[in-house]
């Protein structure tokens, strides 16, 4: 189901134009925004889109919240005029535009592309403070520097990065990336977790904490306290 943000929509034509959007597919949630705050309902999630009343004489405020908007990664379509086309960065991100505005149908196609696209160009991604993990590419970066990995760290890493809190223990860690038919031994998992931790900076094993005779588990920089010591304190529960 996709939700519409609404942005300029205060003035009586534009109302109508979004009763006729109901009208026409009552499937959508609709709700207003309001450009002048940082309104963080305009997130980046795939089933939403920003709708920008783009006509009249001010002009020029909705067309810059709309180039913000899609800087933003969320996908904007604009009621605009066609005079005003040169002035959308479509570069900044996912913008459609919308001249017909008297048309419903016209409208939700629009807004049809908007999502697909969106969809299209997202990449899922495995975030944790300042630690990224970009499925697609294989690409780790920590404080925005690039983290080089080997295939059997970057593997680990994941593991652990997609269930923060859960502890593995090294054999199942060791059946999850080297597989069933892997006849060394437990070390191995120790070597990798060990050379994972110093490409990260983390030899205090305050992300990837070891549970003694046991295993491993991640934890999340949002999931630490700092105690009165300086010392980090995990507080993930552990399943």
């Amino acid at each position: 189901m996709t939700t519409l943000l609404l942005y300029g929509f205060n003035v009586p034509h534009a109302r109508a134009v979004i009763d006729g959007l109901r009208l026409h597919d009552q499937s959508l949630t609709i709700i207003d925004a309001d450009w002048r705050q940082d309104d963080e309902t305009a997130s980046s999630k795939r089933d939403e889109v920003a709708l920008v009343w783009c006509v009249g004489s001010s002009m020029p405020l909705p067309i810059a919240v709309a180039n913000e908007i899609a800087q933003r990664g969320t996908p904007v379509v604009a009621i605009a005029e066609q005079n005003r086309v040169e002035h959308f960065d479509f570069n900044a991100g996912n913008i459609e535009l919308c001249f017909d505005y008297s048309s419903a149908a016209e409208l939700r196609a629009r807004i049809n592309t908007a999502v697909a696209r969106s969809t299209i160009q997202s990449r899922p991604m495995i975030i944790h403070g300042d630690l990224r993990i970009d499925v697609d590419s294989f690409e780790v970066s920590l404080k925005d520097q690039n983290i080089e990995l080997t295939y059997k760290e970057y593997e680990l890493l994941k593991l652990f990065a997609s269930n923060p809190g859960r502890v593995f223990r090294r054999e199942d860690i060791l059946n999850r990336i080297w597989g069933d038919d892997y006849f060394g031994g437990t070390r191995t998992v120790d070597v990798h977790v060990r050379r994972l931790r110093s490409k990260l900076d983390d030899v205090s094993h305050n992300v990837i904490e070891t549970m003694w005779r046991v295993g491993y588990r991640f934890c999340a920089p949002e999931s630490r306290k700092t105690t009165s010591n300086g010392e980090a304190r995990a507080t993930a529960p552990v399943p």
